[in-house]
């Protein structure tokens, strides 16, 4: 008997970034970000391909929130 441990996905966010999609990021077995986007039209509703998943523990996560400091500073620039 092959037992299989099914994934926890919590929706944390979701941004619109037009008329079909968003951008949701989401906790996964409470050790993973996943950043993903998500269609919703009349042919398909749903995540897609387009994202990424990483784990917030092994020093990710302070160097993506790094990361994130340094977009939202060239963000202040140009705004």
């Amino acid at each position: 008997m092959n037992k299989t441990k099914q994934t926890e996905q919590k929706e944390i966010g979701r941004v619109k970034l037009g008329d079909t999609q968003d951008l949701v990021v989401s906790i996964v077995d409470d050790e993973k970000v996943d950043l993903r986007i998500f269609l919703n039209t009349d042919s398909y509703k749903g995540p897609t391909k387009r994202g990424v998943r990483f784990y917030m523990f092994d020093d990710n996560w302070p160097e993506f929130m790094k990361l994130m400091e340094k977009v939202d500073r060239k963000y202040q620039e140009l705004t």
